[in-house]
């Protein structure tokens, strides 16, 4: 990784649909030295894929996340399993924890029916595996961009689902929208071949999705295990929520904060953080409860992503 390297980062990070002219523009080299180093970032999954974020509550869809926890599974099993979880169940996140469940995964669904449907499905494929699961709906959730490689001190920017009324939308908006999900970077010719339908058609109605905030942005999935940081999972539990929006803005402003839910079945917050070690993160969860002293507890663990695409 030399320094055109992180600029690049940097730049897919938030912008991960950026032309190619435009990231040589923004890191100040020559378009094809870029090209070059995108695939070799790519070539060493440091960038694994592309992605854009979608407000699926203007879909029409309920965003649900499952917690599973298993017996002790060979490589082969859980190899399996990840393979049914993203095949059979069609699960949009996949993550492994190392407390107190072994896996998590959200589900975007339309009726209530679907979520019973993927749990009776999981049971039957686990049997006497599964040892217990857990079910809560994900009300708000936010993304930032990963400022603490870059070394900014705060964020500037986030993409935040909150919950909306459902967007009018035809088969091809959702059709693009499902290619984008397999990668964000695919050229609008190539949408248009794939779906059959005008190039013309294809980028205006990429454009009018963005304009609506159907899609709200798109990023590279960045490995930053390979960058030597670790992702924990905080769940926050709170004396009395009336500094809740505090809590948020303290989020929001935090470089080492990537992610923010808001959910219905577990604790009052629940924050995603990425640091070098466990000795950056006892420093940032010191600020955090010196700053709010209302916090009763905090549970945190460490987890690694599977998969992250937001329309399986």
């Amino acid at each position: 990784m030399n320094k055109l390297d992180w600029k690049i980062l940097q730049v897919l990070d938030w912008n991960g649909r950026e032309h190619i002219n435009k990231i040589a523009k923004a890191v100040h080299s020559n378009k094809d030295v870029v090209a070059y180093h995108i695939k070799k970032l790519e070539e060493q999954k440091t960038i694994t894929r592309y992605y854009p974020v979608l407000d699926m509550g203007a879909l029409g869809y309920t965003t649900s996340r499952l917690y599973f926890d298993l017996e002790e599974t060979n490589s082969g099993e859980e190899e399996g399993f990840l393979t049914f979880l993203d095949k059979e169940i069609n699960a949009g996140l996949i993550f492994r924890m190392d407390y107190p469940y072994r896996y998590g995964i959200f589900l975007w669904t339309k009726r209530i029916s679907e979520i019973e449907q993927a749990i009776f499905q999981i049971k039957s494929k686990l049997g006497k595996k599964l040892i217990r699961y857990h079910h809560s709906i994900i009300n708000t959730f936010r993304q930032y961009p990963k400022d603490y490689l870059w070394n900014n001190k705060m964020h500037k920017t986030n993409h935040s689902l909150e919950p909306k009324d459902t967007e009018p939308y035809d088969q091809n908006d959702f059709n693009i929208l499902k290619e984008l999900s397999k990668n964000a970077r695919i050229s609008t010719v190539q949408i248009a071949k794939n779906l059959k339908i005008p190039q013309t058609t294809v980028s205006s109605k990429i454009k009018n999705l963005e304009k609506r905030k159907i899609i709200l942005g798109y990023r590279a999935e960045i490995n930053f295990i390979k960058l030597g940081y670790m992702n924990y999972f905080l769940e926050v539990y709170l004396d009395t929520n009336d500094n809740l929006k505090q809590i948020e803005t303290w989020a929001d402003t935090n470089k080492n904060v990537v992610w923010l839910q808001k959910i219905i079945g577990t604790c009052d917050i629940e924050i995603e953080v990425e640091v070098k070690d466990r000795v950056e993160l006892e420093s940032l969860l010191n600020e955090f409860r010196s700053t709010f002293k209302n916090i009763r507890k905090i549970v945190f663990w460490s987890q690694e992503y599977k998969k992250l695409t937001f329309l399986p």
